[in-house]
Order: C-alpha cells, then sequence, then structure tokens
C-alpha cells in the first residue's frame, strides 16, 4: 500500500505552519455558511445572569475573542492543528507497520535459510526429514 510520493513524518507539514486563508473562487461545497450553526444559535454562557446583567469580568478577561469571526478562525485553527497531527501520527504509524514487515520478512528469510541448511545436512547423513511446505 504505498502512494506515488514517499511521505515521512520528516517531511511533513510542521504543526506550527501558518494555516491557508479561506479564498474560494465559487462557493465551498463542505462549509457554506459563514457563521457555523453552533453561533448563530448561542446560548447564555452563565445560566445565572440575565439579559441585561453583565459579568464584572468580562472585560478583563485576556484571550476571549471579542467577536465571532475570530472565534471560527480560532477553531478552525484549532482543527487544523488537529487534522495535522492527526495526519503525522496516522503516518508515524504506518511506518512504524513498514519497518515491522521488513524486519520480520529478513527474519523469515534467515530462518527458511537455517531450516533448509539442516534439513540438506540431516539428509546428507541418511536421517529422514519431514518436508516443509513453504
Amino acid at each position: 500500500m504505498t502512494c506515488g510520493k514517499r511521505r515521512s513524518p520528516d517531511n511533513s507539514i510542521p504543526l506550527d505552519a501558518p494555516t491557508q486563508a479561506r479564498n474560494y473562487r465559487i462557493p465551498s461545497s463542505t462549509s457554506r455558511k459563514d457563521i457555523p450553526t453552533s453561533f448563530s444559535t448561542k446560548r447564555n454562557p452563565h445560566p445565572g445572569y440575565s439579559e441585561g446583567e453583565e459579568d464584572e469580568l468580562e472585560e478583563e478577561r485576556p484571550g476571549i475573542p471579542s467577536n465571532d469571526q475570530e472565534e471560527i478562525e480560532k477553531r478552525r485553527r484549532k482543527n487544523t492543528i488537529a487534522a495535522r497531527k492527526s495526519r503525522m501520527k496516522k503516518l508515524e504509524q504506518r511506518v512504524a507497520l513498514e519497518q515491522a514487515v521488513e524486519r520480520l520478512t529478513t527474519e523469515r528469510e534467515v530462518w527458511k535459510t537455517r531450516a533448509l541448511t539442516l534439513r540438506s545436512l540431516l539428509t546428507s547423513h541418511g536421517i529422514p526429514c519431514p518436508d516443509f511446505n513453504d
């Protein structure tokens, strides 16, 4: 199961590489909405507060996006990084499996050679030896 170009964890995109801008010439077939559904139906983050009350720390908390677009971009970036990690992990697992297959194939050939050598030694001394099917 090999593809046209050999990929290894060394030549994959680093996790801290920038994400590409979403500039479509035609509408995207996978994300047709400007704002995801989860943002259009927002719940009140603090059920104990009513609509009129404000959280005192709301403006003081650093790192909270000021608008939905920043939050969407943050989620997309997080998803992109998670996808890169997943692809890299899958690639590392495949490379490890391919190395294990190579090692076991070599080991099998060594044992096969040993068995054939011992069989020929036994037959040369006139000792009957069972026939092994490959």
